[in-house]
């Protein structure tokens, strides 16, 4: 893979065929970078389907994915509730989710692996806080017995928060997935302003667009084609590339009526900032 290669989300293809999700990669898109994923349920123990379909293809995976069945995305409250490893009467459930996950990733020759760990508290003495702690460093230690790094996606809490939850949970198989989108979609801060706190701990990208809710943090923003919202994506690829980041910009696309339209303007988009 070479620095800040072009890549793709397979989930943002709107395929829920993989061979077709796969064929529209290379044939229609003309990318050989794709960031699986496993949506909901998690891949089937040992699951050689999807690893000779990535092969056969002859792609190259930058990362899996994860997210889980019961995760509501409705309204960030209920998101806040719902998702990831916070609700705990899920969280054992979804730790056999992830051990699934990590065999998979490992079979597809994929160091890391995303997701959304769940809205951890701002405050470092909530009491909830030291529990996110916790279940972090559990799934971490699940991961690295495959040789797998966690990139927790960003924007459910500030960049400041992530950073000292980080240190805190203690681990270097522990890392981020910057997605600029999500900190607007959020309302949580700027994305130009988290690149730098974030900096050293980024390992993954999402190339992807949103403008402001009217009520940062209580309703959702929008997300739109990249490139033509409030992320200033040609300042965030700009500030990746001189702080170092030589990983690939994988295009996340979750919404609109044509997907691969938007997908191909997003590539078109970045090849012009590269």
């Amino acid at each position: 893979m070479e620095p800040l290669e072009i890549g793709v989300c397979s989930w943002s293809l709107g395929e829920p065929n993989l061979r077709k999700a796969l064929d529209m990669v290379q044939s229609e898109l003309g990318l050989t970078v794709i960031q699986l994923g496993f949506m909901h349920s998690g891949p089937a123990a040992g699951d050689e389907e999807i690893i000779y379909a990535v092969k056969e293809w002859d792609l190259e995976v930058s990362a899996t994915c994860l997210a889980f069945a019961g995760e509501d995305y409705s309204t960030i409250e209920r998101i806040r509730a719902t998702g990831g490893l916070a609700p705990d009467a899920d969280f054992d459930q979804r730790l056999g989710v992830i051990r699934r996950a990590a065999e998979t990733t490992a079979k597809l020759g994929a160091k890391l692996l995303t997701m959304h760990v769940g809205f951890v508290p701002e405050e470092g003495d909530h009491p909830r806080y030291r529990i996110m702690v916790e279940r972090t460093a559990s799934v971490t230690d699940v991961l690295a017995q495959r040789g797998i790094t966690l990139a927790m996606e960003t924007g459910q809490e500030s960049a400041e928060t992530l950073r000292r939850f980080i240190h805190d949970v203690g681990r270097e198989n522990l890392k981020v997935n910057f997605d600029p989108a999500n900190m607007i979609l959020y309302g949580v801060g700027q994305p130009i302003d988290g690149l730098p706190v974030l900096r050293e701990h980024i390992a993954h990208v999402h190339m992807k667009d949103a403008v402001w809710s009217d009520s940062p943090g209580r309703t959702w923003g929008e997300e739109v084609v990249l490139g033509t919202g409030d992320a200033n994506i040609p300042r965030v690829v700009s500030k990746l590339r001189s702080g170092g980041y030589r990983g690939p910009l994988v295009i996340e696309r979750e919404a609109g009526p044509d997907r691969i339209a938007d997908i191909q303007e997003a590539i078109d988009f970045l090849s012009s900032l590269l």
